[in-house]
């Protein structure tokens, strides 16, 4: 009879399975838009109140002088710009006490930063999805950015008096993968110091800053809504700083986290901004 060792299958009750102490988070996205946007309103939020409404100081012009009439006295309706803090969000979890105990690594104490995470993303996904409300658009859905594209988006700007500071491009992965493609960014005749060596993170189109997302509002599903801004393009207020509190189940033997944000965002200058069309 040949000498054959018991095999894994019949050891199989004495083979444990062993479960790694570190966690493998969920990727995520990047959150960079609720930074670049106008956040000077938010101290008007703390004493309270659901709106915050901005004067508007409208543009007066002059008027060729004629010494035989009276001048001309500028008397126009002043407007107003209504931020309201409509955007109430929560997220928690609980887990019960044999989980709490059984579990190994702890997932009560891992999940927190998710929870912190979420109520962010969610901010910035409601701060992204005003760039398909821009009335000034450049490219075409299902299209690969062009240079013309990048030169019209700059144009708008430049028209509409924005400042040249605090401007910023927010891209797609996949736009930065078209704009890779174009001799204005690759070329050392463009260049200094080309893209295929530094990359697109942290360089600058037209002395702009350009940021890449996977958080851009899609339009139909399938296109990105990527952006071209000046940061007084939009205001976003946080009036609720994204809290958690510990909360106790007694009839469900579990502990809870809970955590709470309100804010709001509203288009303050059209004209500051751009809405660029992706191919995907």
């Amino acid at each position: 009879m040949a000498s054959v060792p018991i095999t894994a299958t019949n050891l199989a009750n004495y083979i444990p399975t062993i479960l790694s102490k570190k966690v493998q988070k969920a990727v995520e996205s990047l959150l960079i838009t609720g930074n670049l946007v106008d956040r000077s309103y938010e101290s008007d939020a703390k004493a309270g109140g659901a709106t915050i409404d901005v004067p508007v100081l409208l543009e007066i012009s002059a008027n060729a002088v004629n010494t035989a009439n009276d001048a001309t006295l500028y008397d126009t309706l002043q407007t107003k710009v209504s931020i309201s803090l409509n955007q109430k969000y929560d997220i928690g979890v609980a887990v019960d006490d044999i989980n709490k105990m059984q579990t190994n690594p702890k997932y009560f104490d891992k999940v927190r930063d998710k929870l912190a995470y979420g109520l962010a993303k969610q901010i910035d996904t409601s701060v992204n999805t005003d760039f398909y409300n821009f009335s000034q658009t450049v490219g075409t859905d299902g299209s690969a950015i062009t240079e013309d594209v990048i030169l019209q988006a700059y144009e708008y700007l430049n028209a509409a008096d924005a400042p040249d500071s605090d401007r910023a491009w927010i891209f797609d992965p996949e736009s930065v993968t078209d704009l890779m493609k174009l001799d204005m960014f690759v070329k050392m005749d463009y260049v200094g110091d080309a893209v295929w060596k530094r990359g697109f993170r942290g360089r600058e189109i037209l002395g702009s800053p350009v940021y890449i997302t996977t958080n851009l509002h899609a339009n139909n599903t399938n296109y990105h809504c990527a952006g071209y801004i000046q940061k007084e393009a939009l205001a976003l207020v946080v009036q609720m700083q994204p809290k958690f509190e510990t909360f106790r189940l007694p009839l469900k033997h579990s502990d809870g986290i809970l955590g709470l944000a309100v804010w709001g965002v509203q288009e303050m200058r059209d004209t500051f901004g751009v809405w660029i069309k992706t191919r995907s």
